[in-house]
């Protein structure tokens, strides 16, 4: 495994030489094209860089060699993991990522200031769409670009594998965030099915089946290490979602209960739901999906979530999960070093954020 310290760098490096690419196709748009070129390069900007790392480390665990030959595979999922988010925050309306306006809001604001005609807001939402897409172009560009050989070609087909999922996962959670409240004790399964195919799958599951890919080619290596990556993934998005409701600003970049105010369909409020009384589901459909509720309706709703239980009963699901994803790792067709070092990476998967 090479030094993290060079590991980064090498990320770091494909990202921008990925960009510069971008940059270069769309050079016959101008300076309009450089703007939303810079919102790309904005959103993929500040990420931890988790998922590029786990798929380093699952490429060197698998055996590979050529840290610079990996390093535009780990870019494509972080540029991935930007395209997803800014469509998201679309989606969802959100207002912040990462402690800053997200890009729709950033588009809107410069239509603003520069009087322009039209729906700032609209203006904003296409720029974002936009953004967006130039972004998970972006990423396909890198998986292409990576000196892979044989194993170009599936890591590539793994990788459209891995978009497409998310892809229809992303309609299933605006789908059953469309159905009313009073049929959340009957979403429990598309919830779940939610988690497995939009996060769980690009943090955890991809990234570990991707460098196993990049480094072999085609084999049962690639099904295990999708198998192993799984739960942890899952773990990491019950997490996520325990911050969406209990969490720090300062420790998410997102507001204290945004969730809650987006309505989004999690285990933690399905949980509630399905274990408080009909007084505690007043106070749940009075702040749930309310853009507009004051903090105290916020607060209230948090307090029911809380007294449910749903904390300390999805904290157990992710301790369960993350032990599962260990052994899952132990049984890899590996040598034992490099499981080990690729249980390690995922040992609190559960205890990481965006």
């Amino acid at each position: 495994m090479a030094d993290q310290s060079a590991v980064k760098a090498a990320i770091e490096a494909a990202i921008a030489a990925t960009i510069a690419q971008t940059s270069a196709s769309v050079a016959p748009t101008g300076d309009r094209g450089t703007e939303i070129v810079d919102a790309a390069s904005q959103a993929v900007s500040g990420g931890k860089r988790m998922r590029a790392a786990a798929l380093v480390t699952s490429y060197f665990a698998h055996g590979g060699t050529d840290l610079e030959a990996v390093a535009p595979v780990a870019a494509a999922v972080e540029l991935f993991q930007a395209a997803a988010l800014v469509h998201d925050d679309v989606l969802d309306d959100s207002h912040t990522r990462r402690g800053r306006p997200t890009t729709h809001l950033t588009f809107a604001a410069s239509h603003r200031r520069r009087a322009d005609a039209g729906d700032p807001e609209r203006f904003g939402l296409a720029g974002a769409v936009l953004a967006g897409d130039l972004a998970l172009v972006a990423a396909m560009r890198a998986v292409a670009s990576a000196p892979l050989g044989h194993a170009g070609a599936v890591t590539m087909r793994l990788f459209t594998d891995m978009a497409e999922l998310v892809t229809a996962g992303q309609y299933l959670d605006m789908r059953i965030a469309s159905a009313p409240l009073s049929a959340l004790p009957d979403q429990e399964q598309d919830i779940r099915a939610t988690m497995r195919s939009k996060t769980a799958s690009y943090t955890a599951e991809f990234p570990l089946a991707l460098g196993a890919a990049a480094a072999r080619g085609e084999g049962a290596h690639i099904d295990s290490a999708r198998e192993a990556g799984v739960p942890a993934g899952i773990a990491f998005q019950l997490r996520d979602d325990l911050l969406g409701i209990v969490g720090e600003a300062e420790v998410t970049g997102k507001p204290v209960g945004g969730d809650i105010r987006e309505g989004k369909r999690t285990i933690p409020l399905w949980h509630a739901w399905t274990h408080t009384d009909d007084a505690g589901r007043a106070v749940l459909r009075a702040a749930v999906g309310n853009g507009d509720a004051d903090d105290s309706l916020v607060r209230d709703a948090i307090a029911v979530i809380e007294e449910s239980g749903a904390i300390s009963a999805v904290e157990s699901e992710i301790a369960s999960l993350s032990d599962k994803a260990s052994a899952l790792v132990a049984d890899l067709d590996l040598p034992q070093e490099r499981r080990t070092t690729l249980a390690q990476l995922l040992a609190n998967w559960g205890e990481r954020s965006y």
